[in-house]
């Protein structure tokens, strides 16, 4: 998977799942509702957070990436 396709799908990611964290903090129904409560909880923020980090720091992944590619060459 190239640079350009994994900062496409952590973007799409991003959006998705800020999406969700919207929806569950302005539409009073959803905050009621237990299931999607655990769901932004258990799944949805963590993944936000990791999909941050993953994306400001994709530049030196992508460095530490390369260079295991190059020493096993």
């Amino acid at each position: 998977m190239s640079s350009k396709q994994i900062r496409v799908a952590l973007r799409g990611l991003h959006l998705v799942l800020g999406a969700l964290i919207a929806l569950f903090i302005y539409v009073p129904t959803l905050r009621v509702e237990a299931t999607y409560g655990t769901l932004i909880q258990v799944a949805a923020v963590p993944l936000l957070v990791i999909s941050g980090i993953v994306m400001w720091q994709l530049p030196k992944i992508n460095k530490w990436r390369n260079r295991g590619q190059r020493t096993a060459s």
